[in-house]
């Protein structure tokens, strides 16, 4: 009777545990219905981030379908000095996914959609582990609600490298149950996550590292967890250095062979968070890089610190480290600069380069905060089962609707026919320059080279060298329109500009419109778009309301009926 019993328990969960993910899958949909009903018309993402994502995505799939070129170097950016992609912000577990799902269906929705299975599986993780922790399904819920759609999640939406946040509850889970069943299979389970989670982004190794480590030294020193088994600790470290280590070694190859230290940063350099963040709801200041806890959650908080601060100890001290760190090295409160530096960050801050990144782990703190909370409601609301059904339904909906941003946030996809349908007809070596070049403005041009495919004399990567940038600054024309220069030129010699562009095989100087407008609005630019027009003197080949485009020598304009202008277009 008693395994039976056991039997049907299991049954009970498992079903459970599938009505849960409905449950998220349909939060998710509400949440990003904007999203939705538009996968082939946005990015999803509220930030600039968002256009050098699908560019991972394509060139992943020209590196693992074409044996000459390498996933680690690129000669369609920078071209023609090309750039080494060692440190770009690659999110292969994304990647993957995206990719699998592209057959069914296309390039921008199954990208958009991977994205949004982030959000799902943030949930469902911590279901499971604020279920396990607690012994309730409703703290679960709420802790998940927390955790999938608090600000700082919705913001990562830009960033697949750190949005994959589902790994924490599940390698947080699998180990505590190893220590606690002294479990070397469990241990090797939490071990795979750590894994995907690697799979993901290198930043989220260092934050496993500094929370794993947290939660060991936790147990060593707290009674409310058994010793942790050397056992487990030794199958679970080992584990997970084999398996990320495929991840990390050419990464740590070109640090030690090439003597590369440039992912290293000055502490002072960080992007840090807001002290004041955690009270400004993102709906009033979007984009803030901070974790907004909400008015709900903030109660609950209040509840676990009051009823249930004993077992909720350890997602506490989770919380408030993270935050000491999230601020540092130098903080900033409501916008204003504090004449201090917090040395604690200073050992962590070179490597993680942005500590708001330790968002992630306040947001995991937070989440489990929460939990305790709801049993902590508990023991006012009583046993009776409607009563507590409804009030979890209200409080889960309050703290939803709260979190939830309104739109969910998205960039438009929109790009000009030329480079939809023109360069389609121009032989594919035949390289492109844009101007305002720049690590922002070239982020959108990514997203433009994953449709015509063409060389770009610009790009983004992490951690660039200057050497990448020579062929643009020793161009006058390509010179002017670099918006990152300290000392702002304008453009000379026309002719002789152009020419040396054709003779690298660079067939077309294009104008960015709208991004022109800004840089010369931000003091960026020396020349706005009129100035450029009467600089270059000659009509375009090709206008329409996104860009203008003129040829650097005639025998690009060979072909017939392939460029319009924009009276004819």
């Amino acid at each position: 009777m008693i395994q039976l019993s056991n039997l049907n328990v299991e049954k009970i969960r498992r079903y459970e545990s599938w009505l849960v993910l409905l449950l998220f899958v349909l939060l998710t949909v509400i949440a990003a219905w904007n999203i939705v009903t538009d996968l082939n018309g946005v990015i999803i993402g509220q930030d600039n981030d968002v256009y050098i994502n699908p560019w991972a995505d394509w060139w992943t799939l020209k590196a693992i379908t074409d044996p000459d070129i390498s996933l680690w170097r690129s000669e369609l950016m920078y071209y023609p000095i090309g750039a080494d992609l060692i440190y770009h912000s690659f999110s292969h577990l994304n990647t993957a996914v995206s990719l699998g799902l592209r057959p069914l269906l296309g390039i921008l929705p199954a990208y958009n959609i991977t994205i949004l299975l982030n959000y799902v599986l943030a949930g469902l993780s911590m279901f499971h582990l604020g279920r396990y922790m607690t012994g309730s399904s409703i703290a679960g819920i709420l802790a998940g609600i927390v955790f999938a759609f608090n600000s700082h999640n919705l913001y990562q939406s830009a960033h697949p490298v750190l949005l994959s946040i589902w790994c924490f509850p599940w390698t947080t889970l699998y180990f505590i149950r190893a220590v606690r069943e002294n479990s070397v299979k469990l241990a090797l389970i939490a071990a795979v996550f750590v894994f995907l989670g690697a799979a993901t982004s290198t930043i989220l190794i260092i934050l496993m590292v500094f929370w794993m480590g947290l939660l060991v030294i936790y147990m060593f020193l707290s009674k409310q967890y058994p010793r942790p088994p050397w056992k487990v600790l030794v199958a679970f470290a080992a584990a997970s250095g084999l398996l990320i280590l495929p991840t990390v070694l050419p990464l740590l190859i070109d640090a030690i062979a090439s003597s590369n230290s440039s992912f290293i940063i000055d502490p002072e350099e960080s992007i840090r968070t807001d002290m004041g963040a955690f009270m400004v709801p993102h709906w009033y200041y979007w984009l803030i890089r901070g974790l907004y806890i909400g008015i709900v959650p903030f109660f609950l908080m209040m509840l676990a610190f009051g009823r249930k601060r004993r077992q909720a100890a350890i997602w506490f001290l989770i919380t408030l480290i993270a935050y000491l760190f999230a601020i540092g090295p130098t903080p900033v409160i409501f916008n204003t600069p504090l004449p201090i530096v917090l040395p604690w960050t200073l050992p962590i801050a070179p490597v993680l380069r942005n500590m708001y990144r330790m968002m992630i782990l306040m947001s995991l703190g937070l989440a489990m905060v929460v939990a305790y909370g709801w049993l902590g409601m508990l023991e006012s609301i009583g046993n009776d089962r409607k009563k507590v059904l409804l009030v979890a339904a209200i409080t889960g909906s309050l703290i939803f609707f709260e979190y939830t941003a309104v739109p969910f946030p998205s960039t438009p996809a929109t790009v000009s026919a030329f480079f939809t349908d023109y360069l389609d007809e121009v032989p594919q070596n035949v390289a492109i320059a844009i101007i305002p070049t720049g690590r922002q403005q070239d982020k959108r041009y990514m997203y433009y080279q994953t449709i015509h495919e063409h060389p770009m004399t610009g790009g983004v990567i992490s951690r660039a060298g200057e050497d990448v940038f020579k062929f643009i600054t020793n161009n006058p024309l390509l010179g002017a329109g670099a918006v990152d220069l300290l000392e702002k030129v304008a453009p000379t010699d026309r002719e002789t500009a152009l020419a040396k562009l054709a003779e690298a095989n660079v067939g077309f100087f294009i104008i960015d419109k709208a991004l022109l407008n800004e840089s010369y609005l931000k003091g960026e630019s020396l020349l706005n778009l009129d100035d450029w027009r009467r600089f270059m003197e000659d009509n375009p080949i090709y206008e329409d309301e996104y860009i203008i485009v003129y040829p650097t020598a005639e025998r690009f304009l060979s072909q017939e009926n392939i460029f319009l202008t924009s009276n004819n277009h």
